[in-house]
C-alpha cells in the first residue's frame, strides 16, 4: 500500500511523516496542552520532542507484510508482547552488547517509530501511543520493533543463538522449588 499526503488521516502524522509543514497552532502545543501536558509551554515541549521528517522529504511510504513487499524494505516493525520484544532486545546486543537507545512519548509513535529507524539506522522499542491503540487497534498487550532492514540478518543470527544458549521465548517458567504444603497435610505424609 502506498501513503502519501492525500492518504494521511491524521494531522500529527502528517507533520510527523514530513507531508505538512508544522502550523503554529501544532508547534504552539495546543493539540497536547489540556490533553497530555498541564500548560501550553508543555504541550510546546511535547511537541518538539515528537520526531519528524522535514517537509517533503519523503513524497510517498510503501508499507506491507514482508513476504508481499515488491520493493525491499527500508525496515521492518514487528508487534509483540513485551516479553517477545525483550527476545528482539537479546537478539541485538548479542553480538555488541550495550543497550538500545528509544524515546517514548506516548504519542506520536510514528516518528519514534519511522523517523528514528530511518534517521539512526538502528533497532528502536516501540511503546504505541493512544492514537495507535485508539485508531490502530493495537492491544494493551502489545508493544512494537523496528529492525532496519541492514541489520534484520543479524537480528536474526542473535536470536537463534539466544535461544541456543537457553535464552527463550515462551520464558521457562522456574519450578525447582519444594512445595510448602500445610502442617496436616505434612502430618499425613508423616503417617
Amino acid at each position: 500500500m502506498g501513503v502519501g499526503r492525500e492518504d494521511q488521516a491524521c494531522p500529527i502524522g502528517a507533520i510527523v511523516l514530513g507531508y505538512q509543514e508544522p502550523v503554529k497552532y501544532y508547534t504552539a502545543g495546543n493539540l497536547a496542552h489540556g490533553m497530555y501536558c498541564a500548560t501550553l509551554e508543555a504541550g510546546a515541549n511535547a511537541e518538539k520532542a515528537v520526531s519528524r521528517f522535514d517537509v517533503d522529504e519523503y513524497e510517498t511510504m510503501i508499507v506491507g507484510p514482508l513476504n508481499r513487499l515488491s520493493v525491499e524494505p527500508d525496515f521492518l516493525l514487528v508487534y509483540g508482547t513485551p516479553a517477545q520484544v525483550m527476545r528482539l532486545v537479546h537478539a541485538v546486543l548479542y553480538k555488541n552488547g550495550g543497550a538500545i537507545t528509544s524515546s517514548f512519548t506516548g504519542r506520536g509513535e510514528c516518528g519514534e517509530m519511522i523517523v528514528n529507524t530511518v534517521r539512526t539506522g538502528e533497532c528502536q522499542v516501540i511503546l504505541p501511543g493512544n492514537g495507535e491503540r485508539v485508531f490502530g487497534q493495537t492491544q494493551d498487550d502489545e508493544m512494537a520493533f523496528t529492525i532496519p532492514a541492514a541489520k534484520a540478518e543479524e537480528v536474526t543470527e542473535g536470536l537463534i543463538n539466544t535461544h541456543k544458549s537457553g535464552v527463550r521465548y515462551p520464558i521457562p517458567n522456574f519450578l525447582d522449588f519444594e512445595p510448602a504444603f500445610p502442617p496436616k497435610y505434612k502430618e499425613l505424609e508423616r503417617l
